[in-house]
């Protein structure tokens, strides 16, 4: 079905779906607790608080907007509470995995419409990109399988492609989105797709989220699907892509596999090697997780549900919000901006790059899709003209074959009728 034609509007879900979208919530919640208490880990739970009081925040931006949870985790945690990059990216990738999981299935269990066609190339794009970033970029005999850029360079970078949102939403308040999907595939759109997916899937990789931002940038601002269906589809994305981060991150190599001293202050092993010892504040991935676990089983859903009820301008403002206090953050925190000048041109610069790319992007879009797209400049608001009365416009376009040829003879309105009538045949 094409995206310009009229979506009817689904029934309403079952009453058993609806109660399923807030009752598996409370039967996770439930397990987790009889897990933590069997195993005693509540004391380990507790000195974790601070991942659960960033993940209130995150998993309602997880749930609501096309940032995953790690977009508010992966800031917050290296900026502020001095985590490491790769720590910081695998929490990001498993608690994803647990939170926007929950909140795909809400998603699915409420009807909420989805562009199943852009999420599959989006899954596999990112997937591919995931495997590259972390098989190239990364350090698979380190605890963490670190990267082997810079992490300042990596935070930096994790911004400018956030500050990128920021623009797309501001561009999406200006004007009105009409597809429900997009609106037709063909081999170049589907190439591009999967470049942009494929981004996105190194910049997980690297931060812990991205699958879902870039496929978000091409289906809204390349397809023009409106954001109600391109947030749902890019939260289910993520989704997708951190199950295979937490999967490989998390248990083949072992990531949540943390090892304590007696006190439980110290990490003194990572996926069974001697570790450390260091701070279990900082390195306790299984803790950290373990914290925010129930925090993010509630808020994604909850997120999700918020989304689904507010005007989609409420959601466009939210998320630049999102995005503007990321670039703040890093200008204000990362202290590396005011000693390393080439990152501090590399944040500058690709900011800028990143602003004209993306309000530059309207041709670049027509290209893609074939004119599928509106062909309205991106930003600019169209007020349609009134419908032509062609009796009217007839009869002044007569009126225009009779007059004579002197300069002041002709009425004006006589001769935009006939230049309209040409246009028309």
């Amino acid at each position: 079905m094409s995206g310009e034609e009229k979506v009817h509007e689904k029934p309403r879900p079952s009453r058993l779906r609806r109660a399923s979208v807030w009752g598996l919530p409370l039967v996770a919640t439930i397990a987790w607790a009889l897990f933590v208490l069997q195993f005693d880990h509540l004391d380990r739970v507790a000195a974790n608080w601070r991942s659960s009081a960033t993940m209130v925040f995150g998993s309602f931006v997880a749930g609501s907007t096309p940032q995953g949870g790690g977009a508010v985790a992966f800031p917050i945690f290296t900026k502020v509470l001095g985590i490491t990059a790769p720590v910081a990216r695998t929490f990001s990738l498993v608690i994803q995995a647990t939170g926007m999981v929950m909140a795909s299935i809400s998603i699915i269990l409420a009807g909420r419409k989805v562009d199943w066609k852009a999420l599959a190339l989006g899954v596999g794009g990112g997937t591919l990109g995931l495997a590259f970033g972390l098989a190239v970029l990364g350090d698979p005999e380190s605890p963490f399988w670190d990267s082997r850029i810079d992490s300042s360079y990596v935070k930096v970078a994790f911004t400018i492609a956030i500050f990128a949102v920021a623009v797309i939403v501001r561009i999406c308040a200006t004007r009105e989105s009409k597809h429900q999907q997009v609106p037709e595939w063909s081999g170049r759109s589907i190439l591009v797709m999967s470049i942009f997916a494929f981004v996105g899937g190194i910049f997980s990789s690297l931060a812990g989220s991205g699958a879902d931002v870039f496929l978000f940038v091409f289906i809204v601002l390349v397809a023009g699907v409106t954001p109600k269906v391109a947030i749902p589809t890019s939260i289910i994305a993520m989704a997708t892509v951190s199950v295979l981060g937490f999967a490989v991150l998390g248990l083949w190599h072992g990531q949540l596999d943390i090892g304590l001293n007696p006190a439980g202050t110290e990490v003194v092993s990572v996926g069974g090697a001697a570790f450390g010892p260091d701070s279990a504040t900082q390195f306790d991935l299984y803790g950290i997780w373990l914290a925010a676990a129930p925090i993010v089983i509630w808020g994604a859903p909850l997120g999700a549900w918020v989304a689904s009820k507010v005007s989609e301008r409420t959601v466009i403002a939210f998320v630049a919000f999102m995005a503007i206090a990321e670039v703040v953050t890093t200008a204000v925190f990362l202290d590396d901006l005011r000693t390393d000048r080439l990152l501090l041109t590399f944040f500058i610069v690709g900011l800028g790059v990143a602003y004209l790319g993306v309000t530059r992007i309207d041709g670049l879009s027509r290209w893609i899709m074939q004119d599928q797209v509106d062909e309205r400049p991106f930003g600019q608001n169209w007020i349609p003209l009134p419908p032509l009365d062609e009796s009217l416009a007839q009869q002044q376009y007569v009126g225009a074959e009779h007059v004579e040829h002197g300069a002041d003879l002709v009425d004006p309105d006589t001769a935009s009728a006939k230049a309209i009538i040409e246009i028309f045949r």
